[in-house]
């Protein structure tokens, strides 16, 4: 198998792709790489015996130097680089894999030659998402106003289609392609990978898009350490590293020297990598030492911490090793990994990216700590070293891509029916006019996903407060985006956790649990689940299967052992409980919401086929359809109760 990698980025781009490239060839591909005509890259790709096509400027001296002074003829240049020179080395390639700088043209040279593409990404944030802001790109910013996260990402989408749609779209009609009319998402996919490690960014879920999680692709470095390194660090106690990578720190010249007089005044020695932004020694004191680019993987558990600006690559490194971190981020996605330093309590967070003598210091103390210390260690041992092998096999496995994961599948099942119970829009609304009589309650939802049962409870009654909890940060972007929508977002509150373990000092006037009894291991145990949340006097809405007739063994096999309607009802009353309120979905509910899910499914994959998922998702509407109708159509019953606690 032929496979061409391509990025136009700094150091941080170009590693990870390198140690994609060796896992790749390890395992018999013959890989060639795209990637800017720096030195250091070529290199670095000849170590790994990949073949490079130099593409685009150097990018150190792009980086060190005055920025292009016009961004979107920058901008022309790169996508005409991605048709000309990497549209030329894909040519009897089988698969592309794009990364980097916005690879606009990428995907249109796999569709012209009829290859797979692959975008991966090293960072979640230029996916867009309700949990974080886009980074800044050149363009109008947005007004002080803006504060709706998905307004400020469809802005962000505006400024890559200012720089990049014409000369995309003018490429693409020169080879007989349609136009794009949105040049980010049709770069990203809606299938992106990310190649970042589970353990320190589990940020998988935090976008609507089906992101495929492989692990960071780690570049296996043997070499030994200088000797003149190997005599400072014997000479006395482990160093504090400070490092910028390709960060040029052009408006921070002091930065080593302001690290060096906090890590001295914390009693330690200092080792100074001085990287593109040049950094050096400020006296000759025998307690620091300067190094160029040396192995990260020997050097860093032999450092009492690691002070960086935050990049993916120094982080993962700096995490294996079981070495306390400073993170001084400088832009993009590292503030959100000096965030997630300190969330793990691997390390510290700096605040800014131009550190002090006073803050450099506290951080430090924070890193230095014997806790930190420990965390760090205990860290270490699970972070994964099998990114690239993964993604190489995702590649290599006869082309295959990664199955589609259940929660997208999901979220196209129900895209026509959000109710995801058999249970038509009267039948909600009675429910919750019986569960909801004064209209100001307080209201919690166990496994709200989608938080559809809340979104209907609060359009209607502007009095009401809602919260929900789910363990699917997808489910819950969407839910905020359509409370949003609604107008109901002050109003809700949503809490990603597993519902069991979920915990709240108010009570609740309703508790809802619908078709998420399984989260609490049965019927039994959600109400006992409900009970701890519910307010004197409040109501419980609920949702349970049941056998309607006797069940055929592949349906008891499907759905376990399930009582009939009157032994459910018994067992509910039994516990305590009165209903004052009951549906049983109707033959017609069932039926529709079967059709739904899986009709959703099937023109899905009719819609898509080209996509690598088209054909299991049509393979599942098939089998889930056949499952139903075969299965347990003639005794499958579902039922919903309004609860109130019989004992006083």
């Amino acid at each position: 198998m032929r496979v061409l990698l391509m990025a136009y980025g700094s150091r941080g781009d170009i590693v990870p792709l390198a140690g994609l490239a060796a896992r790749l060839r390890s395992l018999g591909a013959q890989v060639r790489v795209c990637a800017p005509p720096d030195r250091e890259f070529a290199e670095l790709l000849a170590g790994v015996g990949a073949e490079l096509v130099p593409f685009g400027r150097d990018v150190r001296a792009l980086r060190t130097g005055a920025p292009p002074s016009d961004a979107a003829g920058f901008a022309a240049e790169l996508v005409a680089a991605h048709f000309e020179t990497v549209g030329k080395a894909a040519e009897g390639c089988d698969v592309i894999v794009a990364s980097g700088l916005m690879p606009a043209g990428a995907r249109s040279v796999a569709e012209k030659l009829g290859i797979r593409y692959v975008y991966a990404g090293f960072h979640p944030f230029e996916m867009p998402s309700a949990h974080y802001l886009p980074s800044p790109r050149p363009g109008p910013q947005a007004p002080a106003d803006m504060t709706d996260h998905q307004a400020l990402w469809d802005l962000d989408a505006q400024k890559v289609d200012a720089l990049y749609l014409q000369p995309l779209n003018a490429h693409r009609e020169a080879i007989g392609l349609a136009p794009v009319d949105n040049v980010r998402d049709h770069v990203l996919t809606e299938r992106p990978w990310l190649a970042v490690d589970p353990v320190l960014g589990p940020w998988q879920e935090l976008t609507d898009l089906d992101v495929v999680q492989t692990g960071a692709w780690i570049l296996p470095d043997e070499r030994p350490l200088p000797a003149d390194l190997e005599a400072f660090l014997d000479a006395g106690t482990p160093p504090v590293y400070v490092g910028f990578g390709s960060m040029p720190l052009s408006a921070d010249d002091d930065i080593a020297r302001t690290t060096v007089e906090a890590a001295r005044a914390q009693g330690r020695r200092v080792l100074v990598s001085r990287g593109w932004a040049d950094l050096g020694l400020i006296d000759d004191a025998d307690d620091c030492f300067a190094v160029g680019d040396v192995n990260h993987q020997a050097l860093f558990p032999r450092v009492a911490a690691v002070v960086h600006h935050g990049g993916a690559g120094t982080t993962t490194n700096a995490a294996r090793a079981g070495a306390p971190q400073v993170v001084v981020p400088q832009f993009v996605d590292q503030p959100h990994w000096a965030a997630r330093v300190a969330d793990l309590g691997i390390g510290a967070a700096h605040d800014g990216p131009t550190p002090t003598f006073a803050s450099l210091s506290a951080a430090l103390r924070t890193a230095l700590s014997p806790e930190t210390e420990a965390r760090a260690k205990a860290v270490a041992g699970t972070v994964r070293t099998d990114g690239a092998e993964v993604a190489a096999k995702l590649l290599l496995d006869t082309g295959q891509e990664a199955p589609m994961s259940r929660e997208r599948i999901s979220a196209i099942a129900h895209a026509d029916h959000p109710i995801k119970s058999p249970l038509d829009d009267d039948s909600v609304n009675r429910l919750l006019a019986h569960g909801l009589p004064r209209g100001d309650e307080r209201v919690l939802d166990l496994g709200c996903g989608t938080a559809e049962w809340l979104l209907r409870a609060l359009a209607p009654r502007p009095e009401l407060r809602a919260e929900g909890v789910d363990v699917s940060e997808v489910a819950l972007a969407q839910a905020r985006r359509a409370a949003g929508e609604l107008g109901v977002g002050e109003r809700l509150v949503l809490h990603r956790q597993e519902a069991a373990d979920f915990g709240s000092p108010e009570p609740y006037d309703l508790v809802i649990s619908v078709g998420a009894t399984h989260a609490f291991g049965g019927l039994l145990p959600t109400l006992a689940a409900a009970r701890e949340h519910l307010a004197p006097g409040g109501r419980v809405l609920i949702g349970e299967s049941f056998w309607d007739r006797a069940p055929s063994p592949e349906a008891v096999e499907m759905f376990g052992e399930l009582d009939d309607l009157a032994t459910t009802v018994d067992r509910v009353v039994a516990d305590g409980w009165t209903p004052v309120h009951g549906h049983v979905s109707t033959r017609a509910e069932l039926d529709a919401y079967e059709w739904a899910c899986w009709g959703s499914l099937a023109s899905w994959a009719l819609d898509h086929p080209d996509d690598p998922a088209s054909a299991q998702v049509r393979e599942t509407a098939t089998a889930q359809r056949s499952q139903w109708l075969h299965g347990y159509r003639d005794s499958f019953g579902f039922l919903c109760l309004v609860l109130r606690r019989t004992e006083r």
